[in-house]
């Protein structure tokens, strides 16, 4: 994508799919469509579509309402910046739509293009890569806590109560290893 920016390539559109039988937007749904929109920036977000898909896994009805809960609320900021969204029914009529929409827009960059190769930023310093540096400092810090909350459990225990802990966590952990070797190669240990 990169390389093919340098050499004067951009693209018409790029596609955000997402499974309209996923009833919940999740962290990692919310993470990666907000991903998705730093990366194109505003200026190329009116060349993408969203895609929901899996439409043979949800009732038409609550798929419907579902999708126009994801257009009102979740994608609406897209949208607003000229984003559509598309629904790919796993037949190639809808897939076909979904390319004719694409093929008739101006090529744009990607603001992740424009950051890189014109602003010559590294990747933690454009706007996705920021976020995704935030995200990483934000788990960094339920980590640490979670470690400062363990070792004040462990302060009150003497030598031999830390010792048998560690080594009922080694056991769990080779008891745990062996079972998925077992499952990998479709034998059990007794």
């Amino acid at each position: 994508m990169i390389f093919r920016y340098k050499k004067g390539v951009k693209l018409s559109g790029v596609i955000y799919i997402h499974r309209i039988s996923d009833f919940r937007m999740g962290g990692s749904s919310s993470r990666n469509f907000k991903l998705f929109c730093n990366l194109c920036g505003d200026d190329a977000l009116k060349n993408s579509v969203i895609v929901t898909n899996m439409w043979g896994e949800v009732d038409v009805k609550k798929g419907e309402k579902r999708e126009a809960e994801l257009r009102d609320k979740f994608f609406k900021p897209a949208i607003d910046k000229g984003a559509q969204l598309l629904r790919h029914d796993n037949t190639a009529k809808t897939a076909h739509n979904i390319l004719r929409y694409i093929i008739h827009n101006r090529p744009l960059p990607l603001r992740i293009q424009i950051e890189l190769v014109d602003e010559k930023k590294k990747l933690l310093e454009t706007v996705a890569g920021e976020e995704l540096n935030r995200e990483m400092l934000e788990l960094t810090r339920k980590q640490e806590a979670e470690i400062g909350q363990l070792q004040e459990e462990m302060a009150g225990k003497t030598f031999f109560q830390l010792f048998f802990i560690f080594l009922h966590l080694v056991w769990t952990r080779r008891r745990d290893s062996a079972k998925r070797r077992a499952d990998k190669t479709g034998t059990r240990g007794g």
